[in-house]
């Protein structure tokens, strides 16, 4: 059965997206980090998500490194800043990137990041959203294992998973505050950077 929540949603650009609630635990975990081939740093929990390729250049980081994980390199497009992360969902670990948005309470992936995941209709329960021309869109909702931004690792944490409409975006969702409200951030961008900052 599926259940149905009347949500209220932001505008980001011309796409539309929602508010809705939601609030998980969080966790830091030691990590192991590499470059890809694009010149991205990739952060895994676990080795054995390195592709073989990588492995011997990989580096441990743990949460007690201080300065090595304060900062994460983003990119910022005018005033939107594309923000890299890892999602895992039951065993698929997939790198995308994601608009960071204040105004969005739960983080939204595009159908292209879901199937990527291997997250499937029945995985999900179904939500209602009021987009601000006061339609409405339908969102499918799950729970991932978790969502990892630089040193920064949030588990079982709810996505929403929002029909994309018009022309390519460039990014693969929204990150929203479901994941930012547990940490504290500065945003650079001259340096392009997320500097996280202690509690």
């Amino acid at each position: 059965m599926h259940l149905h929540h009347q949500i209220s949603f932001s505008i980001v650009t011309a796409t539309a997206f929602l508010l809705l609630l939601s609030a998980h635990r969080h966790a830091d975990a030691d990590l192991f980090h590499y470059t890809s081939k694009d010149g991205s740093l990739v952060i895994v929990d676990d080795e054995g998500k390195i592709p073989p390729e990588y492995r011997k250049k990989a580096r441990i980081k743990r949460s007690s490194q201080g300065s090595a994980e304060r900062y994460t390199s983003v990119t910022v497009r005018g005033s939107k800043v594309l923000v890299p992360v890892t999602v895992s969902f039951r065993h698929e670990t997939a790198q995308a990137r994601l608009l960071l948005d204040t105004g969005a309470s739960i983080t939204t992936i595009t159908p292209a990041l879901a199937a990527r995941l291997g997250i499937r209709p029945e995985h999900t329960r179904q939500s209602v959203g009021r987009v601000a021309d006061g339609s409405f869109i339908t969102a499918q909702n799950t729970i991932v294992d978790y969502l990892m931004v630089g040193p920064k690792v949030k588990h079982s944490i709810e996505v929403a998973v929002l029909p994309m409409n018009g022309p390519a975006m460039g990014f693969d969702g929204l990150l929203g505050m479901n994941f930012l409200s547990d940490f504290r951030y500065h945003i650079n961008l001259g340096s392009q950077t997320i500097e996280w900052v202690a509690h």
